[in-house]
């Protein structure tokens, strides 16, 4: 966004906001505050901004517009992120989250998800990040919104790219490749979905990633004509933007050996840099070119303006940092405040605890099936793709599932699959993890057993179906089951020995149903 566009919208903003409050329109006021604390923040205004978000969450609390209060509270937390303050930028995002559930507003959902997507990722709690992630794209699409679907995608590209570059740290390069890969098709589908529907911010901003990401994992020519591909527009593209473009073309370049095209091109870059952290940039890379090229008083030039913006950058953010906290210690009641001030080690190490168990039910709820409390498809993915080889695997399912929810109703259907997940953790090792695979549908994970033992643990799990009382949940009711088997060392993926034992479970329907296939009957 253009400085000239934000000043105008402040300015609207303050005028509503004055509005509202000359007319004693309160849902008004909060929501224009709401905006101006945006606004703000985008200006790189931390203090103001973070003043009025935490007014805008006190007014939108008085007249129960909760929805806005959710954005109130994500500026808030983006406001922590930038200073570095990893447990208030949580804080405001567990706010908004559970204001957007107290809503039920979908856009509002959306834009805590965003939240919590950031904030995880910048805490490096990748698994997490990932679930946020995921939601969040899913939330977006539902919402309609082609911008919000758009950046939705993009924030879980980045995601992807941050835990690539984590992995390279590691020096793990296969796992850098490959979610490398995903940040790729991500951005890529950003990119496209911002084309199509005239986001050029969104798509400029994706197309810039996805270039920068094609050089990381390897296809930096790919990258370098991507770039090409954009003709950039003074009257539409913001000095950001023009700015990205030209800092991905540059370290492409620098990675492809063309050091003098790339110090040129850097050197542009540090003389229209828009901010202070691009112009760091651009002296880093201009730096590293002139360095390459021989040209010894170029890049220590380079080196001594580099040295004086980072030293100013972190004035700046120390100085921006003791704004915020300020504002924070006035707004926020003194009493807590003060109390948090003076946590000693125990009470921190407790709310880490506490984060750390709040994230392990989070990981749990989405790896859990709530009607039968067993593991759920994706739990059964991992499994299968930690191990294969070592795995021997029972699926099973149902017989004339449809007739029990016909003859005795959905709700005793319900009860029969509780029940079942009941029969499977009694009929198993404490070594093996039944799931429920979905519909009428389980799936039993042995590790280490061999072929007997799986065909005698899916008889007994077989016989203990067909025995168990189900009268009991209804008059007349009677269950069965079928069963098919298959070993790990029969297939090279998890989802070929999906596809094995589905294939063995139906031919059991075929010969009558109630019974077990495995190897040995299919040859």
């Amino acid at each position: 966004m253009l400085a000239s566009d934000l000043d105008g919208a402040q300015a609207r903003a303050r005028q509503a906001e004055t509005l509202a409050e000359a007319v004693g329109d309160q849902l008004m006021r909060a929501r224009a505050v709401a905006l101006v604390a945006r606004v703000l923040h985008l200006r790189n205004e931390m203090a103001d901004a973070l003043t009025q978000a935490l007014r805008a969450i006190t007014l939108c609390e008085e007249v129960d517009d909760l929805a806005s209060a959710v954005q109130a509270h994500e500026v808030a937390a983006r406001i922590f992120l930038d200073i570095g303050d990893m447990a208030a930028a949580l804080e405001e995002g567990l706010a908004a989250t559970r204001a957007a559930e107290a809503s039920g507003d979908l856009a509002a959902s959306v834009s805590a998800l965003r939240a919590m997507t950031n904030i995880y990722a910048a805490l490096r709690q990748w698994d997490t990040a990932l679930e946020f992630g995921d939601n969040y794209c899913k939330a977006a699409q539902l919402l309609g919104n082609p911008a919000d679907e758009c950046v939705a995608l993009a924030t879980l590209a980045y995601v992807y790219a941050a835990m690539s570059s984590d992995a390279i740290d590691r020096g793990d390069t296969e796992q850098a490749q490959a979610w490398g890969e995903q940040s790729v098709s991500l951005s890529r589908t950003a990119m496209l979905t911002s084309r199509k529907s005239g986001n050029r911010l969104t798509e400029n901003t994706s197309l810039g990633n996805l270039a920068e990401m094609l050089s990381e994992i390897g296809r930096p020519e790919e990258g370098l004509h991507l770039l090409d591909s954009w003709t950039v527009d003074p009257a539409l593209d913001t000095g950001k933007m023009i700015a990205h473009h030209r800092e991905a073309r540059g370290a492409i370049l620098i990675g492809l050996g063309r050091f003098r095209e790339a110090a040129e091109l850097m050197a542009l870059g540090v003389a229209e840099a828009p901010t202070r952290q691009y112009e760091i940039s651009a002296s880093r890379s201009l730096a590293m070119a002139l360095e390459e090229l021989g040209d010894l008083r170029g890049a220590l030039d380079a080196h001594k303006r580099l040295f004086v913006l980072v030293t100013e950058q972190i004035s700046e953010q120390a100085q921006r940092a003791a704004s915020v906290a300020a504002v924070r210690l006035e707004t926020v009641q003194a009493q807590a405040q003060a109390a948090m001030l003076r946590m000693q080690a125990s009470d921190l190490q407790r709310t880490n605890d506490d984060l750390n168990r709040h994230s392990e039910d989070l990981r749990r709820q989405a790896l859990e099936d709530p009607l039968t409390g067993l593991p759920n498809r994706r739990r059964l993915d991992q499994l299968l793709a930690s191990d294969l080889r070592s795995c021997s695997l029972i699926l099973l399912d149902v017989d004339h599932f449809k007739w029990v929810n016909d003859a005795h109703t959905h709700l005793v259907g319900d009860a029969v699959l509780r029940e079942l997940g009941n029969i499977l953790r009694a009929n198993c090792r404490d070594t093996d993890t039944p799931t429920r695979f979905g519909g009428e549908e389980f799936a039993l994970v042995m590790p280490g057993i061999p072929l007997d033992g799986a065909l005698a643990t899916a008889e007994r799990v077989r016989a203990a179906v067909q025995n168990h009382g189900w009268q009991a949940l209804s008059p007349g009711l009677k269950v069965t089951a079928s069963f098919g088997v298959a070993l790990g060392t029969e297939a090279d993926t998890s989802i070929e020995l999906l596809a094995l034992a589905d294939h063995r479970l139906l031919s059991a329907k075929a010969l009558g149903r109630n019974r077990v296939v495995g190897p040995r009957e299919n040859g």
